[in-house]
């Protein structure tokens, strides 16, 4: 049987188990990436203060460390969050619910923290270069704002998200209306 004779539901359920199997994959990788960086090799997380700082940092106190590694934090948790949310959104699309609650719902909180993720980065940056150079002398210390093109992506699809969750609101209660003329 060939792709164009596979029923919809089949290929929406096998689409659905790749995309679980994906984000599962994501999720490990992401949480395994953060702790090599962070309790692996020292010079992994030098060469990223360096990138993010613009200079070297002078002699990075520990106390640092801690500030730096909430920082990090919360963007991986807001990624594992968003992850969480798209296992949810796939397994209402493996169950054949595309335009349920049970979709709808997953689909608007996504939109969301990608919207949330959009100020939270800049923010981040700019307090984990703070954090950097604090200890650094006068003249060696730097303030640093900035928004990149990652940051105008996620404002982009976030709002791309919210308009598919209304249109899919909307879709849903057009089909409650027409199954009630029925």
């Amino acid at each position: 049987m060939n792709l164009a004779e596979t029923p919809p539901r089949v290929r929406l359920q096998r689409m659905s188990r790749w995309m679980r199997a994906l984000i599962a994959a994501g999720a490990v990788a992401l949480v395994a990436a953060i702790g090599w960086i962070w309790f692996g090799d020292p010079s992994l997380i030098e060469r990223r203060m360096r990138e993010l700082a613009g200079m070297p940092v002078l002699d990075l106190p520990t106390a640092v460390r801690p500030g730096l590694m909430l920082l990090s934090a919360l963007g991986v948790a807001l990624c594992l969050f968003i992850l969480a949310q798209a296992w949810q959104l796939f397994g209402a699309y493996g169950r054949g619910q595309v335009f349920g609650p049970a979709a709808i719902v997953p689909v608007r909180r996504i939109a969301w923290a990608l919207l949330a993720a959009a100020a939270l980065r800049p923010l981040s940056d700019t307090l984990g270069i703070l954090l950097l150079t604090w200890h650094n002398p006068p003249g060696q210390r730097r303030l640093v704002l900035g928004v990149s093109w990652e940051d105008y992506l996620c404002l982009l699809f976030g709002g791309l998200l919210i308009a598919m969750a209304w249109a899919m609101t909307e879709a849903s209660r057009l089909e409650q209306d027409n199954a009630g003329f029925v």
